[in-house]
């Protein structure tokens, strides 16, 4: 029995229904869940290169209820940053002991 040549995939775009928020507005929905921002832009620019979607999980500790999204009062945004700072120190440091673990295995 001969093989069938595959038919090629379609391709197309994909059509995104929800519209993409802008720094102001990703920094505004920190604040609409409790967190406190005392320097605007400086927020913004931590959102441009880190992401808000890299940021928000470290705002997961500081919620007052674990299914709601609102922040426990207080908590400020450089409390965020900790966080996200202590985490990327921590996996560096464990990729290096783990390299140092796989070099002399």
């Amino acid at each position: 029995m001969p093989l069938e040549p595959k038919k090629p995939r379609e391709r197309g775009f994909i059509s995104f229904e929800k519209p993409s928020l802008s720094l102001a507005e990703l920094v505004d929905r920190f604040e609409g869940r409790g967190l406190v921002i005392p320097d605007r832009a400086r927020a913004e620019r931590y959102v441009r290169h880190t992401g808000y979607f890299r940021l928000s999980p470290y705002a997961i500790p500081s919620r007052e209820d674990p299914s709601a999204e609102k922040l426990r009062e207080g908590t400020k945004f450089d409390d965020v940053l900790d966080r996200h700072v202590f985490d990327r120190a921590l996996r560096l440091l464990m990729m290096d002991a783990l390299e140092r673990i796989e070099v002399a295995v």
